[in-house]
């Protein structure tokens, strides 16, 4: 049952509403007797129209005063984008500017331009979900996939506060991939990964923690796509081999084998070099454009009022009654004045 009422104490005034089948509301006129006169059919019909109407008056009016309602309800719908888990690396070197210089004099932090590029990302992605996660040493639940908008732009707001010592890129992976895989609504998941990409963790190239990451990637085929926020240094590319005769490990170069490691999961995957915030604007644009996928997600209607239906019907019938009474006295019978008149 959807519909309920607000007020139920008012519902016992509905055992008045067949009063009128018993009792009159028209003028009684004597008449010797009607017995033998022939059945009238229109009579019969009108004089139950009025008696119906009077009935449905009182017992509208009942229901509207204990004040019905339509329950509140999640309505599922299809449409096109994604559920998208927004992981933000908090480490104290997303307080740094792009050029990795102090911020400030006009230099925002990386955490600022991320969060502010991403912020408007929600607002323009309609229909797509957001979830929420930080990172630094350990991983940090903000909010869970969620369609309110309100709620995902406060949990943006609250990751620009100074970041921790410390990161751990693969535990904030994780901790995304559980979100999404909790969820049953998740049916189009990616995840966001802004990052700097300085200093990959403890524990995050352990064999077993990649195989952890990699197994629930292509079980839950979540595309992945890496905000990489650091400014070009010359004819820099930190994702290619270094010089010949240099160590090509993940403890003197963590973004590209962190890099690598992203391109062996087996499930879509990008890098967005974002050296700039019109280079984050335009990556995070190119990340909504890709993100077209079918996804289902749930509306919240708020419960509806339907007295003033009821009301409608109450007045509606009332009318009726007083158009009966005009027609029993007519329209245009002017009573009879009451006076003495004299003579002079």
């Amino acid at each position: 049952m959807n519909y309920t009422v607000a007020a139920p104490q008012w519902l016992w005034l509905l055992i008045l509403a067949p009063l009128p089948f018993f009792i009159s509301t028209l003028r009684l006129t004597a008449f010797p007797a009607i017995e033998g006169l022939p059945g009238d059919t229109l009579s019969s019909f009108v004089n139950l129209a009025i008696k119906s109407a009077a009935a449905f008056a009182i017992g509208a009016v009942a229901i509207g005063l204990a004040q019905p309602y339509r329950l509140a309800e999640n309505v599922k719908l299809l449409a096109t984008g994604a559920h998208v888990v927004i992981v933000m690396d908090r480490s104290l070197s997303m307080d740094f500017a792009l050029d990795d210089d102090e911020a400030g004099a006009g230099k925002e932090s990386k955490t600022i331009l991320a969060a502010q590029m991403l912020a408007d990302f929600v607002k323009r992605s309609t229909h797509d979900q957001f979830g929420v996660v930080a990172f630094s040493s350990a991983p940090v639940y903000v909010l869970p996939i969620s369609g309110h908008r309100d709620a995902v732009l406060a949990a943006l707001k609250a990751l620009q506060r100074p970041g921790i010592e410390g990161t751990n890129v693969g535990l904030g992976l994780q901790l995304a991939l559980n979100m999404i895989a909790h969820d049953p609504q998740a049916t189009s998941p990616a995840i966001l990964f802004a990052s700097d990409g300085e200093y990959g963790g403890a524990g995050f190239f352990q064999v077993n923690l990649q195989e952890t990451l990699r197994k629930l990637f292509q079980r839950e085929h979540v595309h992945l796509y890496w905000l990489f926020l650091r400014a070009h240094k010359g004819n820099e590319d930190v994702f290619s081999p270094p010089p010949k005769g240099e160590e090509d490990s993940p403890n003197t170069k963590p973004e590209r084998h962190m890099d690598l490691f992203f391109k062996t999961l087996g499930v879509t995957y990008r890098v967005f070099w974002a050296d700039s915030p019109h280079a984050i604007r335009d990556a995070v644009a190119e990340i909504n454009r890709l993100e077209t996928r079918p996804v289902t997600y749930y509306e919240q209607i708020p419960r509806i009022s339907v007295a003033r239906i009821f009301y409608g019907i109450a007045a509606f019938a009332s009318l009726l009654l007083v158009l009966a009474k005009l027609l029993e006295a007519g329209f245009g019978h002017v009573p009879a004045r009451v006076g003495r008149t004299g003579t002079a």
